[in-house]
């Protein structure tokens, strides 16, 4: 039971390396004092049954990751679940996080980035107003109450959390090297998607064009970032690849000499991540299997570039 409780110790503090700014959070979430919480801290008493479930509710934190964590052959993954519609400050504090390790990545001159989607990923559509709302009411309508189908025109982002998503996009680009590998149909994917959406009359014919144009918008700019090999804006380099076989799992990667951390996309806008070293080495070798059964379109052949992204143009043309 020891290991257990010290597993979940370590894992507050690692939500919160400054013992005060922890104890202050455990404050607003406990109905205790300050010294009283402290002394939990200690160890001199422990945290209550109900205070473990109240503090693991409030934080999503995993307590079956914390119990597997002490066995050999468990790697402890954290759940990362973030409500995008009516965030707590505690979903814009996980957020801001994540914006921070990327920082610290791009901080680093060897600093990497791998994605890898079978869908249009959020490092684009984050930056465009109605695709941002399109994702979040896909979300919803996934993973919301059954009873309820929010339409488009409902949907409403808080600007706080529009904020971090294009401070991601921004952080993610300022990192030396990317790799992205996107499933060949992507946006045959997405088209689908958008299709659907508005045949049960959750998007609008007036919507729909719109999103169109903002695909068409996103087509042009990811067509001159292929044919430069770069981001324009930092210089930094993109290898963009296409999977010529379907991409069944999501997920994504940070490395640098401090930090290695894994991602795994759940819950269509969720993600599932680990920061252990071996688990990141097994996520690296699907990488390159990956790879293998996949075409670099950035720096290729202009000519198979143009005809990739007419294509793209193509279909969301012709989405009804």
């Amino acid at each position: 039971m020891k290991d257990y409780y010290d597993n979940f110790l370590e894992t507050l503090s690692g939500r919160y390396p400054q013992k005060s700014e922890l104890v202050g959070a455990l404050m607003d979430i406990l109905p205790l004092e300050k010294e009283s919480i402290y002394r939990r801290l200690r160890k001199d008493i422990p945290f209550t049954a109900e205070e473990v479930m109240r503090i693991s509710g409030a934080w999503n934190i995993s307590l079956d990751n914390i119990v597997s964590a002490t066995f050999n052959k468990s790697k402890a993954f954290q759940l990362n679940m973030i409500d995008y519609l009516n965030p707590s400050e505690q979903d814009y504090k996980l957020f801001e996080s994540y914006n921070s390790l990327l920082e610290l990545v791009a901080q680093d001159p060897d600093g990497e980035i791998t994605e890898v989607t079978n869908t249009l990923p959020g490092s684009l559509y984050n930056n465009c107003d109605n695709l941002l709302r399109f994702f979040t009411m896909k979300w919803l309508y996934k993973y919301g109450k059954p009873e309820e189908s929010t339409p488009l025109s409902e949907i409403h982002v808080p600007e706080r959390m529009r904020e971090l998503e294009r401070q991601y996009i921004e952080l993610s680009r300022k990192i030396p090297k990317k790799y992205a590998i996107h499933d060949a149909r992507f946006i045959e994917h997405l088209a689908d998607e958008i299709g659907y959406f508005h045949s049960i009359r959750m998007v609008t014919a007036a919507e729909l064009t719109i999103l169109k144009g903002e695909l068409l918008k996103l087509m042009d700019q990811m067509e001159d970032i292929a044919l430069k090999g770069y981001f324009p804006e930092t210089g930094n380099k993109l290898f963009f690849y296409l999977s010529q076989t379907w991409l069944e799992t999501e997920y994504s990667m940070l490395e640098s000499k401090d930090i290695t951390l894994s991602m795994i996309k759940v819950l269509e806008r969720n993600g599932v991540i680990s920061f252990d070293k071996l688990v990141f080495d097994k996520f690296k070798n699907m990488v390159k299997a990956t790879k293998r059964s996949s075409v670099l379109l950035s720096l290729s052949n202009r000519l198979e570039i143009i005809k990739f992204y007419d294509k793209q143009r193509r279909t969301i043309e012709s989405i009804k």
